[in-house]
């Protein structure tokens, strides 16, 4: 009874991530709809070379064996599973077609907001997820935590240009933060990278905000001088 409870828990809380999230980038094409669109080659990498080893995978089942979350292994020192998990999908072909959509539906916007920084929201959470994956759910694989990433820095992006955004827009991603928060709490594993990847978003906005407004500073003071 109580793994029924957990199971209904982890959907609902998923559900609530997927609606905000689809909410959120609808709302985000909109408000990036002038703005240019520079071919996406980050995110060409990350859906081709994830394609490509999940296709191997398919051909030659032991790239999934060789690749996926393993506990033993990673003790025994095969510490690149705490990242290849990312390109394998441990539950077949419905796995990684979802996670295929889901990439090229939300990555593109991401590269568009944040550029080169994707690369950032999407290996960071991604890598840091498995974590929690070989804690809660130690014998799987997929790209679905590092796109956990990239959904938390979109719903970061509303979150910090809320001026310029509908009241929607808002809504949605206070939803999808709640739902991610609460993942955390069912212990899914989709609900960490998916809250680093908001808090990551948004230092490094701030960060970038603030360099800007140095680098102003002195011009003025050059200027001046």
């Amino acid at each position: 009874m109580f793994e029924k409870i957990e199971i209904i828990r982890r959907l609902l809380g998923t559900l609530v991530v997927a609606i905000g999230s689809l909410g959120c980038t609808l709302q985000l094409y909109r408000f990036s709809r002038g703005k240019t669109r520079p071919v996406p080659i980050i995110t060409l990498v990350i859906i081709g070379s994830t394609a490509l080893v999940t296709g191997l995978q398919f051909v030659f089942p032991e790239v999934l064996t060789a690749l996926r979350r393993n506990r033993e292994a990673l003790l025994a020192g095969e510490w690149w599973r705490m990242v290849t998990p990312l390109f394998v999908h441990a539950y077949g072909w419905w796995h990684a077609c979802v996670n295929g959509v889901a990439a090229i539906i939300f990555c593109p916007l991401a590269e568009r907001l944040y550029g080169k920084k994707l690369w950032a929201l999407y290996f960071i959470p991604g890598i840091v997820g498995q974590f929690f994956g070989y804690l809660w759910s130690p014998n799987t694989a997929g790209a679905s935590l590092g796109i956990a990433g990239v959904m938390g820095g979109l719903f970061a992006f509303v979150i910090l240009h809320r001026r310029e955004l509908s009241r929607s827009a808002q809504l949605f991603a206070m939803c999808g933060i709640a739902g991610a928060v609460a993942l955390c709490f069912w212990r899914d594993i989709h609900g960490p990278p998916t809250v680093l990847g908001i808090l990551l978003a948004g230092v490094m906005t701030i960060l970038e905000v603030a360099n800007r407004e140095r680098a102003s500073l002195r011009s003025q003071l050059t200027k001046e001088t």
